[in-house]
């Protein structure tokens, strides 16, 4: 157990005996409920990894991927993939159409026929 688990362990299990604290007066069925909930969120903060990634940063992650829009756009190329997550569609359409032109490449027949002939030699061996 590092510290930073035993100063959560602290904190929450603090909190759920002031919640006990607060309602033992009251029957079991009422300050029963609050205290597990609280030692339950505080046992999965302090010790609980999702895809190795902390509780607390998971939860985190999934309300921004929840609370901002993403729109995914593919772009038709010449066999190249591309997924860009973007909030303008028209300019994000607009450089990688741009992008596309300037990396392309233009193969001669003679380039064709060294690869294949590499590729027949490749495959006799």
């Amino acid at each position: 157990m590092t510290l930073r688990q035993l100063m959560i362990c602290g904190g929450g299990g603090g909190l759920a005996y002031i919640v006990y604290l607060l309602l033992e007066q009251q029957p079991s069925s009422i300050w029963m409920p609050p205290v597990i909930l609280f030692v339950l969120i505080t046992i999965a903060i302090a010790f609980l990894q999702i895809r190795g990634i902390p509780f607390v940063d998971f939860i985190l992650l999934l309300l921004e991927r929840y609370l901002n829009e993403t729109k995914r756009v593919w772009v038709k190329s010449a066999g190249d993939f591309s997924i860009k997550l973007s909030s303008s569609k028209k300019q994000n359409v607009k450089n990688q159409k741009n992008e596309i032109k300037k990396t392309k490449k233009s193969f001669s027949i003679q380039d064709v026929r060294q690869l294949s002939k590499m590729l027949d030699e490749g495959m006799e061996s």
